[in-house]
């Protein structure tokens, strides 16, 4: 091999080795997109799980904003734009959204402050059933089956 050749196959092997590179982060960028994209055919599985023919047209479409220079945020917004909100598989965290972001968080913290304000009367209250004592038929009954054994 001459000079020139080596050059020129190191110079082709990095080339490689880049779009390799360019072409892995660019497939996770659209994983990354597409899972957080509900699918319009199967709406139960987000674009990035689904097989469905929409859904594969949805990441090719993504991949294409990717290369246009497009960010995460205009490309949610473009499907947003096309699909409306509940193509998104998480509710924006904005106007009556923050009910639903916010409503387990106080349940929880409400459920939690009644079962400790539960716990704490019951503690506090002195018990209101005493026993009795046994009556003499009661007391006859239990010496002679204690007698059986």
């Amino acid at each position: 091999m001459n000079f020139k050749t080596k050059y020129l196959l190191i110079i082709v092997s990095v080339c490689f080795s880049l779009h390799s590179l360019y072409a892995d982060d660019l497939e996770k960028r659209v994983r990354e997109i597409s899972h957080k994209l509900r699918c319009p055919t199967c709406q139960a599985m987000s674009v990035k799980d689904s097989d469905a023919g929409l859904s594969l047209n949805m990441k090719q479409r993504i991949r294409e904003l990717i290369q246009e220079g497009k960010t995460e945020a205009e490309i949610l917004q473009f499907f947003e734009e096309r699909y409306g909100e509940w193509i998104l598989r998480s509710p924006k965290k904005e106007g009556f959204n923050l009910v639903l972001w916010l409503l387990p968080g106080l349940i929880t913290i409400i459920a939690v402050f009644l079962l400790i304000l539960s716990i704490l009367r019951r503690s506090k209250q002195a018990p209101s059933d005493e026993l009795s004592p046994l009556s003499d038929k009661e007391q006859h009954q239990i010496e002679e089956d204690l007698d059986k054994i």
